[in-house]
């Protein structure tokens, strides 16, 4: 064979020896990606998405690694979660972050809790979809005069009670396919909350109102803004904490507000017919009166956010209460919209919509009451005449609507109704006088 039986040995031996190595090498990557990234024990992908928020400080380290982030945890609309370029914003503005709302490690208060869920409905105008897009609770620490603002991405895992496959266990659906009642009982599972109290539910519409009475100079295109998860970044987590860093900053500058006297009172009342909830004036002034008690606000570090569950990323925090910041931003998320063939699913013609409709209803006044209310009561629900940019033309519509409504009423003999319908109408005219003074 011509070849030394020695060095075959020797080369025989390397090899074994090489291959051991490789063998280990391999190995030990493989076992370190396994443990890392997956989970042994049978979990599901939400509680090995809940593994990613552990105290431990490799955990830690991974979760500063932004593609890290963008690898194991991607939105459910998208492949990979969307992240803004720090250089895109800070020519044009000086932000602060906020590293405390995704945390973990937050200190946990134990005292009473009164926990407020206040739920953004995307129903589309006329529709009862009822998706949750907006998940937030308020919760009044009574004993310390504070209040933590919870919210939660609106693709949180959750029971919708739909096969796992199909991708639709999301907190959003469950307010849609569940109703409210097990919707606050998810929101309270996810929260960390023993329970919810109360509700507050809105739509665009309503929110448009808000915002307007407000004095946001554009409230159609500021709602945008706040439902934005891919202009600015971050995606849903970041327009999660948008939204509940503009609660924040609108309670802290307008508390005041409702603490005026008569005026106070009456925005309280007209506030609480415009939305929907199980709160009444009575409830919001004991709770506004053991805020006040405690001394609520000492400082702006009265009013914290918690992001749940915990996602600890950056977050930038925009002020909201400056115009100029608000205008800078409308038109970042402009921009957004018509390079990336996003569709504005809030301008649209209401006026034209509601017109049809209202001249429909009016026309069954007169010997079909129950198909008046069918064909409005879901459009006065929602108010959806607040859409409707221009005063004088919301203004017809809201009166028709409500002579309607009161028609139909009285004649089916419900009083109680009908009154309900002019007295709620009545508090939105007042609300928005107060408004132009």
């Amino acid at each position: 064979m011509g070849k030394n039986p020695n060095k075959r040995k020797k080369l025989i031996s390397r090899l074994i020896i090489l291959f051991v190595l490789f063998f280990v090498v391999f190995a030990s990557i493989g076992l370190f990606v396994y443990f890392s990234f997956f989970n042994t024990s049978g979990q599901t992908q939400p509680q090995i998405e809940n593994q990613l928020t552990t105290e431990t400080e490799n955990a830690k380290n991974q979760l500063k690694d932004t593609n890290f982030l963008k690898a194991v945890l991607p939105d459910s609309t998208d492949d990979q979660v969307t992240y803004s370029d720090y250089n895109d914003f800070a020519s044009n503005h000086n932000f602060e972050f906020d590293n405390n709302a995704g945390a973990d490690t937050q200190s946990r208060y134990t005292g009473r809790r009164i926990n407020i869920a206040v739920v953004g409905l995307d129903s589309r105008l006329g529709t009862r979809s009822n998706h949750a897009d907006a998940n937030h609770i308020l919760s009044i620490l009574i004993d310390s005069g504070k209040i933590e603002i919870i919210s939660v991405p609106r693709d949180t895992p959750a029971d919708a009670g739909f096969d796992d496959s199909t991708g639709q266990n999301k907190l959003t659906v469950v307010r849609a396919v569940r109703g409210r009642e097990f919707y606050l009982k998810e929101l309270a599972r996810i929260a960390h909350i023993d329970k919810i109290h109360y509700y507050i539910e809105v739509g665009f519409s309503q929110v448009i109102g808000i915002l307007e009475f407000l004095g946001y100079k554009d409230a159609k295109s500021t709602l945008q803004l706040l439902r934005s998860r891919k202009g600015l970044g971050g995606d849903d987590y970041q327009r999660c904490y948008n939204q509940a860093q503009f609660i924040r900053q609108t309670i802290l500058r307008h508390y005041s507000l409702i603490n005026n006297g008569i005026s106070g009172n009456l925005i309280l009342r007209a506030g609480l017919a415009l939305v929907n909830t199980n709160l009444n004036i009575n409830i919001v002034q004991q709770i506004i009166d053991k805020l006040n008690l405690a001394g609520f606000p000492h400082s702006p570090n009265d009013i914290t956010i918690k992001i749940r569950p915990p996602f600890p990323i950056k977050y930038k925090i925009y002020d909201f209460t400056n115009q100029d910041v608000v205008n800078s931003l409308i038109k970042k998320i402009e921009h957004f919209n018509q390079t990336h063939n996003e569709k504005d699913t809030i301008k649209i013609n209401v006026f034209a919509r509601l017109e049809s409709v209202v001249s429909s209803a009016e026309r069954d006044t007169l010997k079909r009451p129950k198909a008046v209310i069918s064909k409005l009561l879901t459009y006065y629900e929602q108010k959806a005449w607040l859409q409707i940019e221009d005063e004088n033309r919301r203004e017809l519509i809201r009166s028709r609507i409500e002579n309607c409504l009161v028609s139909a009423y009285t004649k089916l003999s419900q009083p109680s109704k009908a009154s309900e319908v002019k007295n709620s109408m009545a508090l939105e005219r007042e609300l928005f006088k107060i408004k132009k003074k």
